[in-house]
């Protein structure tokens, strides 16, 4: 990390562990010089965010000689499956249906596919109990794990925050090996929020877009939002040692 400030020059000058003190300056109250002493360092924070959605497909199919008679056995196990879902916090506008019906020489097949959107620590309890109650009677096609947008924003404000708070850290440190005391904070912003994901094969850990893209089979696959910070601090008490770079 790097101490930093302008030069009397305007150009900026940066010195490994070195404090940078600008030229004199002089105030309408006297004639005396006041040096102006600052510190600029970096900051990174991260968090992990865990998928919290999970959206659901089942399948209900019937095989019989009518149209009737498949809707009829489509309809003894439908309310049901809505019954679970609802019951594990699956919003009514959070479910689709779609039907499908085929036919051959001697029998209709009807398919009824219902997606559902539920929190993702639902997931398990919504198919223990289809499973048990309905057993084949319901196919569970798959089981996709995403985010929410108010997860996401609330895991980039964590990261922003943890990375000021390094910044601080860092500064302190680093003004102590100098003898001097970390003042208030004059500058900070983010140079850079990036969001990690592992990798198709999960052997490596690669920037993307936005989590909100993803699509995880696995529940407990998170993604890490890391924030980058560069801040400046005033220095207090007694002035360091000018060392060379």
């Amino acid at each position: 990390m790097l101490f930093s400030c302008g030069s009397s020059g305007g150009e900026a000058c940066h010195r490994p562990l070195a404090l940078c003190v600008a030229g004199p300056q002089h105030t309408m109250a006297d004639n005396k010089p006041m040096m102006t002493k600052t510190l600029e360092v970096v900051g990174v924070g991260e968090v992990e965010v865990r998928p919290q959605l999970a959206t659901l497909t089942l399948i209900l199919t019937a095989c019989k000689q009518s149209l009737e008679e498949c809707r009829a056995s489509i309809d003894k196990r439908q309310p049901y499956v809505h019954h679970t879902l609802y019951s594990n916090q699956a919003r009514r506008e959070d479910i689709t249906e779609r039907e499908e019906c085929h036919s051959n020489v001697s029998h209709i097949i009807l398919s009824v596919t219902i997606m559902a959107t539920l929190p993702a620590q639902f997931v398990q309890p919504v198919l223990s109990t289809l499973t048990e109650k309905l057993s084949d009677a319901v196919e569970v096609e798959k089981v996709v794990y995403h985010h929410s947008w108010s997860a996401v924003a609330e895991g980039r404000a964590v990261a922003g925050r943890r990375a000021a708070l390094e910044a601080r850290r860092r500064a302190s440190e680093m003004a102590a090996a100098v003898g001097a005391d970390v003042g208030p904070c004059l500058t900070l912003f983010e140079e850079a929020c990036d969001h990690l994901a592992l990798s198709d094969d999960r052997s490596e850990w690669c920037v993307v877009e936005t989590p909100l893209r993803l699509r995880h089979c696995h529940a407990h696959v998170p993604t890490i939002i890391k924030s980058r910070v560069k801040a400046s601090f005033s220095l207090a008490g007694a002035l360091p040692k000018i060392t060379a770079a």
